[in-house]
């Protein structure tokens, strides 16, 4: 007994329908992290810290990670929130002293 398999091939314009749809998702996602950036001012005041204590994090690759575009700083809200939630302990003994 045999069997035949038929193998349906995409359309032309099957393909182009699903290369527009993934377009679209790439270009919301990059407008998704646009505007998602933070500037250095605005993250100090949700963390209420001073620019020159996020300056010196960054110096010392204590603070959130970081995007530099030429001479400007930016934070992703993700990228902040992942560096909290790295900053939660139990306990005092937990905690890493610089």
């Amino acid at each position: 007994m045999s069997t035949t398999v038929s193998i349906s091939r995409p359309t032309l314009s099957s393909i182009a329908e699903r290369l527009a749809a993934i377009e679209r998702d790439v270009a919301s996602a990059r407008v998704a992290v646009l505007n998602d950036l933070l500037t250095p001012p605005a993250l100090a005041g949700q963390l209420d810290v001073t620019e020159r204590t996020l300056s010196e994090w960054r110096i010392t690759g204590r603070g959130p990670a970081f995007i530099r575009l030429g001479k400007t700083v930016r934070y992703r809200s993700a990228a902040v929130e992942a560096w909290l939630l790295s900053q939660e302990h139990h306990s005092t003994s937990e905690e890493v002293r610089y």
